[in-house]
Protein backbone atom coordinates (compact mmCIF):
# COMPACT_ATOMS: atom_id res chain seq x y z
CA UNK A 1 0.00 0.00 0.00
CA UNK A 2 1.31 3.22 -0.87
CA UNK A 3 1.92 6.32 1.29
CA UNK A 4 -0.94 7.90 -0.40
CA UNK A 5 -3.42 5.04 -0.08
CA UNK A 6 -2.52 4.98 3.60
CA UNK A 7 -3.00 8.58 4.20
CA UNK A 8 -6.56 7.97 1.98
CA UNK A 9 -7.98 4.82 3.92
CA UNK A 10 -7.13 6.84 7.02
CA UNK A 11 -8.92 10.32 6.24
CA UNK A 12 -12.43 8.02 4.89
CA UNK A 13 -11.85 6.03 7.98
CA UNK A 14 -11.72 8.99 9.89
CA UNK A 15 -14.57 10.92 8.27
CA UNK A 16 -16.75 7.57 8.61
CA UNK A 17 -16.07 7.59 12.35
CA UNK A 18 -17.00 11.36 12.74
CA UNK A 19 -20.25 11.15 11.29
CA UNK A 20 -21.02 8.21 13.89
CA UNK A 21 -19.66 10.09 16.77
CA UNK A 22 -22.96 10.88 19.16
CA UNK A 23 -23.55 14.46 19.91
CA UNK A 24 -25.78 14.80 23.27
CA UNK A 25 -29.17 12.05 23.39
CA UNK A 26 -28.90 11.86 19.68
CA UNK A 27 -26.70 9.42 17.92
CA UNK A 28 -25.55 11.08 14.36
CA UNK A 29 -26.19 9.27 11.00
CA UNK A 30 -24.59 10.25 7.54
CA UNK A 31 -26.17 11.71 5.74
CA UNK A 32 -29.06 13.07 7.69
CA UNK A 33 -32.50 13.92 5.64
CA UNK A 34 -33.47 17.50 5.84
CA UNK A 35 -36.50 17.89 8.31
CA UNK A 36 -36.18 14.10 9.05
CA UNK A 37 -33.92 14.44 12.56
CA UNK A 38 -34.01 17.60 14.60
CA UNK A 39 -31.72 16.90 17.14
CA UNK A 40 -28.83 15.31 15.09
CA UNK A 41 -25.80 16.76 14.13
CA UNK A 42 -23.55 15.18 11.30
CA UNK A 43 -19.77 16.51 11.90
CA UNK A 44 -18.62 15.90 8.31
CA UNK A 45 -15.77 17.34 7.43
CA UNK A 46 -13.52 17.34 3.67
CA UNK A 47 -9.76 16.47 5.06
CA UNK A 48 -7.85 15.67 2.05
CA UNK A 49 -5.00 13.34 1.07
CA UNK A 50 -2.79 14.50 4.25
CA UNK A 51 -3.08 14.31 8.26
CA UNK A 52 -1.93 18.10 8.07
CA UNK A 53 -4.44 21.25 8.45
CA UNK A 54 -4.47 22.11 4.19
CA UNK A 55 -7.36 21.61 2.70
CA UNK A 56 -9.81 20.86 5.89
CA UNK A 57 -13.17 22.52 5.43
CA UNK A 58 -17.40 21.38 6.46
CA UNK A 59 -19.21 19.03 4.11
CA UNK A 60 -22.24 21.23 3.65
CA UNK A 61 -24.55 18.48 5.62
CA UNK A 62 -22.61 19.66 8.42
CA UNK A 63 -23.29 23.24 8.02
CA UNK A 64 -26.93 22.63 6.98
CA UNK A 65 -27.93 20.58 9.93
CA UNK A 66 -26.46 23.65 12.20
CA UNK A 67 -28.80 25.72 10.17
CA UNK A 68 -31.38 23.46 11.17
CA UNK A 69 -31.17 23.40 14.45
CA UNK A 70 -31.46 27.50 14.67
CA UNK A 71 -28.43 29.34 13.30
CA UNK A 72 -27.95 31.81 10.92
CA UNK A 73 -25.41 30.24 8.34
CA UNK A 74 -22.33 32.36 8.54
CA UNK A 75 -22.54 31.47 12.20
CA UNK A 76 -23.50 27.57 11.78
CA UNK A 77 -20.52 27.95 9.01
CA UNK A 78 -17.91 29.45 11.41
CA UNK A 79 -18.58 26.77 13.94
CA UNK A 80 -18.33 23.89 11.69
CA UNK A 81 -15.04 25.55 10.24
CA UNK A 82 -13.38 25.77 13.41
CA UNK A 83 -14.01 22.16 14.33
CA UNK A 84 -13.22 20.72 10.62
CA UNK A 85 -9.85 23.31 11.31
CA UNK A 86 -8.91 22.01 14.41
CA UNK A 87 -5.43 20.28 14.35
CA UNK A 88 -6.37 18.10 17.71
CA UNK A 89 -9.69 16.98 15.77
CA UNK A 90 -7.51 14.90 12.68
CA UNK A 91 -8.37 11.34 13.11
CA UNK A 92 -9.57 12.21 16.61
CA UNK A 93 -13.59 12.30 15.99
CA UNK A 94 -14.57 11.89 19.69
CA UNK A 95 -12.03 15.38 20.29
CA UNK A 96 -14.26 16.74 17.38
CA UNK A 97 -17.68 15.85 19.33
CA UNK A 98 -16.25 17.45 22.41
CA UNK A 99 -15.22 20.56 20.37
CA UNK A 100 -18.39 21.05 18.80
CA UNK A 101 -20.54 20.70 22.09
CA UNK A 102 -18.21 23.65 23.44
CA UNK A 103 -19.00 26.09 20.54
CA UNK A 104 -22.68 25.11 20.80
CA UNK A 105 -22.27 25.61 24.48
CA UNK A 106 -20.89 29.51 24.07
CA UNK A 107 -22.65 30.29 20.66
CA UNK A 108 -26.18 31.20 21.02
CA UNK A 109 -29.03 30.41 18.29
CA UNK A 110 -29.51 33.14 17.22
CA UNK A 111 -33.00 32.21 15.69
Amino acid sequence: MTSISRHMSRGLLGMALASMIPLGAAALDYPTRPGTAPNQITISCFRGLVDAVVWDRPNAVFVDDLVRIGYEYPQAYAIAQTVCRDEYGVNNPGYMTQRLQQLMATTPVTR
